[in-house]
């Protein structure tokens, strides 16, 4: 174990990174304005998709991933009345839980990329 890489383990993250990234794309790509469209009073998803619509797909990364982040985070947007409760309530249940499961994973993969460096 003395001469393991250390860079062997950020090349294993990168990798999931890169998988988790195509994923994300390629949902983003199909999906993102289906998603939208189960929010049709918010004022949070209709705003994001006046700045992001014209980006191509990274504008359908971000606008999925506010989704994402609506979804894991329902409270916080619901207290500040950028999205109704209902709506989300209303979100089929499996692609709930595909988003946030994809935003969870982004964001646990990077922290795992950054902190790899300080092992």
């Amino acid at each position: 174990m003395k001469n393991f890489d250390h860079g062997f383990i950020a090349a294993i993250i990168i990798n999931l990174i890169i998988i988790a990234l195509t994923v994300q794309c390629f949902i983003a790509s199909r999906r993102t304005e289906h998603f939208e469209s189960m929010f049709p009073n918010s004022l949070y998803i209709k705003k994001n998709k006046e700045t992001y619509h014209r980006a191509g797909l990274l504008g359908k990364l971000m606008r999925t991933g506010a989704i994402s982040t609506a979804l894991a985070l329902p409270s916080l947007f619901t207290k500040t009345h950028l999205i109704e409760r209902q709506e989300i309530e209303a979100f089929p249940k499996r692609t709930k839980v595909l988003l946030v499961t994809l935003w969870a994973l982004h964001i646990i993969l990077f922290t795992a990329l950054a902190t790899s460096h300080y092992l």
